[in-house]
């Protein structure tokens, strides 16, 4: 346990990613009670009706896909660490992941900007795009915008059973380390369990995109469609394996090896045109799935 916790203190840090967004909706009580009414529901609270303050509009959903986009990131760069969004990020890439964030939260901030500042102009818009249903008492004021909006991120070391620093007398105490260390461990391995997943989920789908199949109408082989993310995420995943295997499993260490070779010098472009690459690490791929236990598939 002691092993596993001095090695995962060393090779990673918690990170901690929270965004905010004003959604928009507001229940029209109003609306709601005439569509039971003329369905003739006998039930009340049988549907509810919100609305889109902003319906037609692209701004807010600008600024939510970004959200969005971030937390991609954040999940695409890190491992799980507990139940309530902290992520594992492994020392190594921490200068060029908080370079990205930093980039991410000028953005945030700029766009909200501009929501905010044509935001009176949204609402005089919508009376007119939501008819009998528009209410400007729905509207939060102005003045009140700018703070339905928030983006935060923040690091923290990793936590070690010694760090504990309360007198609940000697038993007690070491009692307590002995279940912090336990927790710890259990952690670990849940991060170790979500990466094999993570990497056997991509390469599944690998496998599934390099089949060349045969056009029924023309008898000439087909190759599958298939995006950039195919090779780039394929060796995203092989840095994180790299920086967060603090267990040292050694069927992992293979496993990100033979995937590495496999790829080595190739992009998506050449598996779409070099027929004998794309078969080599097919093959390749598929030996892989074959010989290492990934786990079950993502999802």
């Amino acid at each position: 346990m002691e092993h596993a916790d001095i090695n995962i203190q060393g090779a990673a840090l918690i990170v901690e990613f929270n965004a905010s967004v004003w959604t928009a909706r507001k229940l029209d009580r109003k609306v709601t009670d005439e569509v039971i009414d003329n369905k003739n529901a006998k039930a009340k609270d049988g549907g509810r009706f919100n609305k889109n303050l902003l319906a037609g509009r692209h701004e807010l959903e600008d600024i939510a896909k970004l959200v969005t986009k971030v937390r991609n990131h954040v999940y695409d760069n890190t491992l799980p660490w507990s139940n309530n969004g902290q992520q594992l990020l492994p020392t190594s890439k921490f200068i060029a992941f908080d370079k990205k964030m930093n980039v991410f939260k000028e953005e945030f901030d700029e766009i909200v900007e501009k929501f905010v500042a044509i935001y009176p102009t949204l609402i005089t818009a919508q009376a007119m795009a939501l008819g009998e249903m528009f209410n400007r008492d729905d509207y939060p004021p102005s003045s009140d915008i700018a703070r339905r909006f928030a983006f935060n991120y923040d690091y923290f070391p990793v936590p070690s059973s010694g760090d504990f620093r309360v007198d609940v007398g000697n038993m007690a105490a070491s009692d307590l380390k002995e279940r912090l260390e336990k927790m710890a461990t259990a952690r670990v391995d849940a991060a170790m369990g979500d990466l094999k997943a993570r990497l056997g989920d991509h390469l599944r789908r690998m496998s599934e995109r390099l089949v060349t199949d045969t056009d029924p109408k023309t008898g000439e082989p087909k190759h599958r469609k298939f995006t950039s993310t195919l090779v780039t995420s394929a060796y995203d995943l092989c840095d994180l394996a790299k920086g967060l295997n603090v267990n040292n499993d050694p069927s992992l260490t293979q496993a990100v090896k033979i995937l590495e070779n496999a790829l080595s010098g190739t992009t998506s472009e050449v598996l779409r045109t070099d027929d004998i690459k794309r078969a080599e690490v097919k093959q390749q791929v598929d030996a892989l799935l074959g010989a290492f236990d990934f786990g079950p598939l993502e999802g």
